[in-house]
């Protein structure tokens, strides 16, 4: 598991008189497939950059090789030039990407992997090339976290200045395994949220939007040594995707009509888009911590 800290600028509520960190999860993307929305994608990522958004990249950015199909090729002994017709392939496809995500340069929070991604000769990825080109740092392909760190506001400490006032622990990884119920997700979180504390869950892979709460109830000394209680609600977010599942007029590569894998396999249709995250640091009860919203 890697864990990265990341002091964020803080600005103006939308809905409340205080500053506020507002972050846009982008997973299960599948760019290059066929029944990828990639102008609703565009539109989320220019929203994003508009309204002073940060990003976590959740993993399956473009729809290529899965774990399986890669164990396969790279088994395979091909001629070098069948590898570089490859590679130029999904450059065109990794360009696409790139250019889609390019406003939000600087913005990005950390990154994991998914299933699907290529390995390029020279050993980068797809995954490992956007961290780079984007900014944000490339966290592998299990679990990670991003501690966001806020600066004490009554003293206007600088950005980096090291005067921490409150945190913020966001915990996301790309997501294993299947379910029908648009709660499969969500329940993988709520495991996780049991052993791991954060204050905010992410997970991807099944491309459902999905949110649930998992309460932290906590029990403090006050400087008096009366006790005080508080609870907290950890929003459990499954963080959507953007590929079209059913389509009419689909077809394949020899022109004839052909159905998605989800539509083969008879799989639930999903809602498409993604979900915004609101981080409010606040005073509570004369104690430092955050408020989290997610709207879906």
């Amino acid at each position: 598991m890697e864990v990265i800290s990341y002091e964020p600028k803080a600005v103006d509520s939308h809905f409340f008189p205080m500053k506020e960190v507002r972050i846009i999860p982008i997973c299960d993307t599948h760019i290059g497939a066929q029944g990828a929305d990639l102008d609703r994608l565009r539109k989320q990522v220019l929203w994003g950059v508009e309204h002073d958004c940060y990003f976590i990249g959740v993993g399956d950015y473009f729809d290529v090789a899965s774990p399986s199909n890669r164990r396969a090729l790279f088994a395979a002994s091909f001629y070098d030039s069948v590898r570089q017709m490859m590679d130029e392939k999904m450059y065109e496809t990794l360009k696409k990407g790139l250019g889609i995500f390019r406003p939000s340069r600087d913005r990005w929070l950390g990154w994991v992997t998914g299933d699907h991604l290529w390995v390029f000769g020279n050993g980068s990825t797809t995954d490992t090339i956007l961290a780079e080109e984007l900014g944000g740092t490339y966290m592998g392909d299990g679990a990670a976290e991003t501690i966001l760190k806020f600066a004490r506001p009554k003293y206007n400490a600088p950005e980096g200045s090291g005067s921490t006032w409150a945190t913020c622990e966001v915990w996301f990884h790309h997501g294993k395994g299947w379910g029908e119920s648009v709660a499969a997700a969500v329940n993988q979180l709520q495991k996780i949220a049991a052993n791991f504390y954060a204050d905010c869950y992410l997970i991807g892979h099944q491309h459902k939007k999905g949110l649930g709460y998992s309460p932290w109830l906590r029990y403090h000394l006050t400087a008096k040594g009366n006790i005080w209680y508080e609870s907290q609600e950890r929003p459990l977010v499954a963080c959507g995707g953007y590929l079209k599942g059913y389509q009419q007029g689909s077809v394949g590569i020899e022109g004839i009509p052909a159905a998605s894998y989800i539509e083969k396999r008879m799989l639930m249709p999903t809602a498409l888009g993604g979900a915004v995250i609101f981080i409010r640091p606040r005073i509570n009860a004369g104690r430092p911590d955050v408020q989290v919203q997610v709207l879906m």
